[in-house]
């Protein structure tokens, strides 16, 4: 379907805004149940310009050292993972240091694989997004986000060129002035589009919510479709998502409960199908295949 007769759905966004990742579930359930009637355009927000002079009031961060932010931080999203279900690493985090003290660099590490290697941005994003909640990384460092460009797929040189020579932070430059120019200051927010028509969404929302903003918009035109829930249609799912958190499987497929969705999986782990990958509060499903990037000791890429 071309671009003037699906859903465009802007998403204002960081890598560390924890609603924004309590909102993938709810983004792979849009996915399995619109299809190709749907695109997500990512636009980079830049949540923390300096967490010294960040001020989060309703959630009570920020206003004091480094390490009591980064506590701060920590039980804020073990808050959220509790009613949102995705794993987060709460106990280990330790992001923000006198050093480091900003979420820019992983906004303009996304816009450097935007530029570099556009088809493999999706999946950079979300094992951004899995490096810095589920696993606790250092994804402020450059080090970190060049290992986490190379477990995604990314053409690694191109990747450092952008990265390193001005483009990505001018192109993350851009997505902050759209998103100021908008009047977005809060995560996650979505611009939803159809033709000339268009409304914002501000926090995060369920699927209802946008079902029914696509039938508005869409005049009726564009309606979900329930996906199968088959090891099939999972797995042909996971072509384009190969990495997902129980939670994301129970939307996308319409389980009732967790439990539904965790004893739909367990056939598919115990034949060696998917593979379960243990992550801070919860777990994700992971296709062997496609579980890593290329061994750098053996140059092998599997």
């Amino acid at each position: 379907m071309n671009a003037e007769n699906k859903i465009i759905i802007n998403a204002f966004t960081d890598p560390l805004c924890t609603w924004c990742w309590g909102s993938e579930p709810i983004y792979r359930k849009l996915q399995s149940h619109f299809g190709d009637n749907i695109e997500f355009r990512p636009v980079m927000g830049g949540l923390v310009e300096d967490l010294a002079n960040f001020r989060d009031v309703k959630n009570d961060i920020g206003g004091r050292s480094m390490a009591d932010s980064n506590r701060d931080i920590a039980n804020h999203w073990a808050e959220a993972a509790a009613r949102h279900g995705m794993p987060v690493d709460s106990e280990n985090f330790n992001l923000f240091d006198d050093e480091h003290r900003s979420t820019y660099p992983q906004n303009i590490a996304y816009k450097a694989v935007q530029l570099a290697d556009p088809g493999k941005a999706e999946i950079f994003m979300y094992n951004l997004r899995v490096a810095s909640a589920a696993q606790a990384r250092l994804t402020n460092l450059e080090s970190v986000l060049i290992e986490i460009a190379d477990e995604s797929g990314v053409d690694i040189p191109a990747f450092l060129r952008k990265l390193r020579d001005g483009t990505a932070e001018q192109a993350f430059r851009g997505d902050l002035a759209l998103t100021r120019h908008l009047g977005v200051h809060g995560f996650p927010t979505c611009l939803i589009k159809f033709n000339n028509q268009q409304i914002m969404l501000r926090g995060y929302r369920d699927f209802d919510t946008f079902v029914s903003i696509i039938d508005s918009l869409s005049q009726g035109a564009i309606k979900p479709i329930a996906p199968a829930q088959t090891a099939e249609a999972l797995l042909d799912f996971m072509a384009n998502h190969p990495k997902m958190a129980i939670a994301e499987v129970r939307e996308a497929f319409n389980f009732a409960t967790l439990q539904d969705a965790e004893n739909f999986v367990v056939p598919l782990i115990e034949n060696g199908t998917l593979q379960k990958e243990i992550a801070g509060s919860s777990y994700f499903v992971v296709k062997p295949n496609l579980a890593g990037a290329c061994d750098l000791t053996t140059g092998d890429c599997g």
